[in-house]
């Protein structure tokens, strides 16, 4: 039997990851853009003035954080447009991006002018070589030089690590020592099994709690119970976060919504394929946000024994 979230339709407080498209650069192992369905063509997108409808009808419905994803968001042309339609249809949501850095410096000054407050930059490796063989041809110099000019324009910057048995795991203490030396956050995020590349997860798959006690860490409280990461302080004093999704999920806690580039609304990362809404009238889409609402469960691979194969690009992670 599927697990009912505590909370059926929260009257504040959602968070919208909204997903701009479904391409990247990069092919890292545990994703695979374009692996487990054909990539949107571009006419199939959300245009900008859907985002602004779309923004408005969110709004109305307790929705305080937007997370604007991918693929790789910064490949859309039209992202600050979207970041500005959310700004002005909700001028006290808070507005973040997760992005793999590659544009970030190039378009940072657009983003901030637009209303971005927050962002998160994937890493999986600090090292030149390590980092093009895990994640492709990029130079993570760059990248991280865009994550400390963002850090000096942003609310808040942090780093996002998929850890990966033999790939990078030895790099736990370099990432700590780089966000002791920056005071830009780590969150290490465990493998989560979405049925796109289960022979590849099953080689370099490492637990969260393997990664704390690596860490010699000690736990600290979430920032909101709703939070994806639990917290803990390393044994020489630095804060870092841990994302385990797979071993200890956190679905009763979950706050969030998912808006995949061509318009579907999903309650769950894993539900498949969630309600449409394109095209509806401002009536017919406010009763629909709210039927999804209500409607909301998880469908972790721990709670239902059907999942359809996906990756993180097509579904925005």
């Amino acid at each position: 039997m599927k697990r009912r979230l505590a909370v059926v339709e929260p009257p504040a407080g959602l968070t919208l990851r909204v997903s701009v498209l479904d391409r990247c650069q990069y092919r890292c192992g545990y994703c695979l853009p374009g692996s487990a369905a054909p990539f949107l063509a571009a006419s199939r997108w959300l245009s900008v003035d859907d985002y602004g409808r779309l923004a408005r009808a969110f709004g109305g419905h307790g929705v305080d954080k937007v997370r604007f994803t991918g693929g790789e968001p910064l490949l859309r042309r039209e992202l600050p447009e979207i970041v500005a339609a959310f700004r002005d249809a909700s001028p006290s949501c808070d507005l973040a991006l997760t992005t793999n850095g590659l544009l970030l410096t190039e378009r940072l000054d657009a983003l901030v002018e637009a209303g971005l407050r927050r962002a998160t930059v994937h890493v999986d490796s600090l090292r030149p070589e390590r980092y093009r063989a895990l994640m492709g041809p990029g130079d993570v110099g760059h990248v991280l030089e865009g994550a400390l000019a963002a850090r000096r324009r942003l609310a808040e910057v942090k780093l996002n690590v998929v850890v990966q048995r033999g790939r990078n795991d030895d790099e736990i203490e370099e990432f700590l020592a780089f966000s002791a030396a920056t005071g830009v956050e780590v969150r290490f995020i465990e493998l989560m099994s979405t049925g796109s590349a289960n022979d590849y997860i099953a080689q370099v798959f490492i637990s969260g709690r393997e990664i704390v006690a690596r860490a010699r860490a000690t736990p600290l409280p979430r920032t909101r119970p709703s939070d994806p990461a639990a917290r803990f302080l390393s044994h020489d004093g630095v804060a870092f976060g841990v994302i385990a999704s797979d071993t200890e999920p956190f679905c009763d806690a979950c706050v969030r919504l998912r808006l995949t580039a061509d318009g579907r609304l999903r309650g769950c990362l894993y539900e498949a394929p969630g309600v449409s809404l394109r095209e509806l009238s401002s009536d017919a889409l406010a009763e629909r946000i709210s039927a999804a609402l209500r409607a909301k469960r998880s469908h972790h691979p721990s709670v239902t024994r059907t999942q359809e194969p996906f990756s993180m690009a097509q579904t925005g992670g």
